[in-house]
């Protein structure tokens, strides 16, 4: 759950909002209790992020061991695109899903033409020994793939654009 403190208007309001499923959420104003589904997301930040812990090389396990527990779902990339080129970094507009921190793609979990829910996993980041899932920030459709796995990433480098609402 997260509190708000707000100030309208000289007015103070606090907030607290619990997601009760991806798109609805029990908000308590005061006395009132709401029960708020989610119409539009555009201004919510621009990817979903689920980090989970994977050990590497060492006394208690092996990387491939580490990598076997994230969920694999198989992709179908043409061979002249996203490995041909780099990503890019120039920000994208409101329907890219970006890097949200430097690392590398270890898998690309969908492919141009793919129907996305919101929060559906689009790709695992890894980055610092960490798995991080990009999920899509809206429902959509991808209009464009522009990573590979084992492909290297900076901050705000483009992995995948959606298609215009």
């Amino acid at each position: 759950m997260r509190r708000y403190s707000l100030d309208i208007s000289g007015r103070n309001f606090v907030v607290d909002v619990q997601e009760v499923a991806m798109d609805r959420f029990e908000v308590v104003v005061g006395d009132a209790s709401y029960e708020v589904t989610l119409s539009g997301d555009e201004n919510l930040s621009g990817a979903v992020i689920t980090p989970g812990l994977h050990p590497g090389q060492g006394a208690t396990g092996n990387a491939a061991n580490s990598v076997a527990k994230v969920r694999k779902a198989p992709v179908d990339t043409p061979a002249a695109s996203p490995a041909a080129r780099p990503a890019t970094s120039s920000g994208g507009g409101k329907n890219a899903v970006t890097a949200p921190m430097p690392g590398t793609i270890l898998e690309v979990n969908v492919k141009a033409g793919d129907t996305l829910e919101r929060g559906q996993q689009v790709a695992i980041l890894d980055a610092m020994k960490m798995h991080n899932v990009i999920g899509a920030p809206r429902a959509g459709v991808v209009a464009e793939v522009c990573v590979a796995a084992q492909q290297n990433v900076n901050h705000g480098d483009v992995i995948i654009r959606l298609q215009e609402k």
